[in-house]
């Protein structure tokens, strides 16, 4: 065994280890915000939008409303022979009527993004759902294999080296075998009887 790993120090394999426990409380937190986000926004969606736009037509309408008769007033009037131009009234019936045009536009545009939004959320959620399996899955593992390596390095470290004196040093052949044991040499002679 003249070529031995040459291991030192496990730190930096501890340090992985703790750099990916770190990496995991990052995208465990990062999902979290992400899944919460998109949850908001399709409650926004869903719940308020249709709501705000079949509000805000209403009173766009009123407006519109409102704007006519204005309007249709000051058309009415006459001093004498003069008669007002009612560009004011003309632009402010104008603009409430863009103003309800597009109010009306958004209830239809509102269900569409709420669908598309759903289908786009159903397409995230599949996505995370192979982040969320490595976070919780594969990192476990990964740190369970990391902790088996760094204790299996280290009680390799702890083996002592074999002596690799006596190896070296053993003569590559003996000419006479030998007889005895160690336990036969270790033996006392028998006395003699007479």
């Amino acid at each position: 065994m003249a070529n031995s790993a040459g291991v030192s120090s496990t730190d930096s394999l501890r340090k992985f280890a703790s750099a990916v426990v770190a990496f995991q409380e990052e995208a465990r937190t990062c999902i979290a915000a992400l899944d919460g986000q998109v949850r908001q926004i399709l409650m926004w969606l869903e719940q308020d939008r249709p709501g705000f736009w079949k509000r805000e037509a209403e009173r766009c309408l009123q407006e519109l409303n409102s704007a006519r008769i204005r309007l249709h007033q000051c058309q009415m009037r006459r001093i004498g022979d003069f008669r007002p131009s009612c560009i004011e009234e003309q632009k402010d019936f104008e603009q409430a009527t863009r103003n309800l045009e597009l109010a009306q536009k958004q209830v239809p545009n509102v269900r569409r993004w709420t669908i598309e939004a759903g289908q786009e959320s159903n397409e995230f959620r599949s996505r995370i759902g192979q982040l969320t399996q490595l976070v919780e899955r594969d990192v476990p593992q990964l740190l369970s294999l990391l902790a088996f390596t760094v204790d299996r390095i280290e009680a390799y470290a702890a083996v002592a080296p074999p002596d690799t004196g006596m190896l070296l040093h053993t003569p590559a052949s003996t000419t006479e075998p030998e007889t005895t044991s160690p336990q036969a040499s270790a033996e006392p002679p028998a006395p003699d009887t007479p």
